[in-house]
């Protein structure tokens, strides 16, 4: 009896300690995935002192769930490509197609991603055009609009990008909730992963081959995708493709670091949308980085953010509660000024390994390609009013 006693006492302790835990244990996951990334679950075991099994079920299972996702961020700089954030605005009659147009240049061209404003014909764009073709892709825009397609567009240079980490500690992974307050003791510090543009000579360093693109393509797509899988889906021996992850991706740096995204699937569904805010520039470093880390908390969850070669800022967040919250902080932010937009539609488009052949980034003609685009699209129109 005294026996079944304690074994009982036992099991109730183990239990406690499981609920008590489990903040605290996913928060050292966390943390090790920022420091080491997430492909090494056995290394992640390690330093944690978690169960191997259990590092595996966290990530793979648990954080998924409740919108917590591991994200592979490529270094667009070290693999030649410039970056400029955008602004168009398409013509009435083209409204309708603006999308399709858009996804066809993503899927054709360097358009990385484009996000369409609540209720207008506008949108916010970010392309990754290679250096040495820059003027040339942005003339693509001209021709859209020469031929009536745009309105009017704008783009800027982007001198450094950040991706804050998701501040999980915040997240109640009991009640999966955000709370207003740290969940648990841990060190509430800010991370992100700073990517700043390099100059031409430390650009000539980092030479890439279709290999490595098409690798890190794999992992934007699944940070945590195997290398038998990635190559098995590529063809290529698993050797082979081992070999180019560690010497070429990883020792080059051409992943800029492994970001703890937080996807809005449980905000979204009370109506919460995604925002980008245009500000002017701030009166110094320190503000920018307060800003940023203010809405990299509750009650928003900062995605990523540009600094232009202006000065000016763009920055994309999601709610993690109602708007009301976030108003309230903007409206206290009294030195702020700048434009804030809802999103209703995006999408993010991966590296084209398929622009890139001869040890070289590719530019189509620009006419030609708009030129097709345009005559295709008309031509979709009309069948499908025929068709209605």
């Amino acid at each position: 009896m005294a026996i079944d006693q304690l074994t009982q006492q036992i099991d109730q302790k183990r239990k406690v300690r499981r609920d008590i835990d489990l903040q605290k244990e996913i928060a050292l996951i966390l943390d090790a995935v920022k420091k080491f990334g997430p492909r090494n679950i056995s290394l992640i075991a390690r330093q944690t002192g978690i169960p191997r099994e259990t590092v595996r079920v966290r990530l793979l299972n648990m954080l998924p769930r409740y919108g917590f996702v591991i994200r592979m961020l490529p270094n667009y700089y070290k693999l030649g490509l410039a970056r400029y954030f955008g602004y168009l605005r398409f013509s009435r009659q083209f409204a309708d197609r603006a999308k399709d147009l858009l996804r066809w240049l993503g899927e054709k061209t360097y358009l990385m991603y484009w996000g369409k404003v609540l209720m207008r014909n506008e949108f916010v764009v970010i392309v990754t055009p290679p250096y040495r073709f820059e003027k040339e892709y942005l003339n693509l825009f001209e021709v859209l609009a020469d031929a009536g397609v745009l309105e009017d567009y704008w783009f800027r240079k982007v001198r450094a990008y950040g991706h804050p980490h998701a501040s999980y500690r915040y997240f109640d992974f009991e009640k999966g909730r955000w709370s207003d307050y740290p969940v648990n003791d841990g060190e509430e510090e800010f991370d992100e992963v700073l990517v700043n543009e390099i100059d031409e000579a430390e650009r000539a360093q980092y030479i890439v081959d279709s290999l490595d693109l098409k690798i890190l393509q794999q992992l934007q797509y699944d940070a945590l995708k195997d290398i038998t899988d990635i190559a098995g889906d590529l063809g290529i021996h698993p050797r082979v493709v081992s070999y180019h992850f560690n010497e070429h991706v990883a020792r080059k740096g051409l992943v800029a670091g492994w970001m703890v995204s937080y996807v809005p699937t449980q905000t979204l569904e009370r109506g919460a949308g995604k925002f980008w805010m245009l500000i002017e520039p701030p009166s110094s470093p320190h503000e920018l980085r307060q800003l940023v880390r203010d809405l990299a908390r509750p009650p928003a969850s900062c995605q990523s953010y540009n600094v232009l070669d202006d000065g000016s800022v763009t920055m994309h967040f999601v709610p993690t509660s109602d708007m009301s919250a976030i108003a309230r902080y903007l409206s206290g932010a009294s030195t702020l000024e700048g434009k804030l937009v809802l999103l209703s539609d995006g999408s993010l488009y991966l590296i084209t390994p398929e622009l890139y052949y001869g040890n070289a980034w590719h530019m189509p003609n620009a006419d030609l390609l708009i030129k097709q685009r345009l005559t295709e699209s008309k031509h979709q129109l009309t069948e499908t009013n025929t068709i209605g």
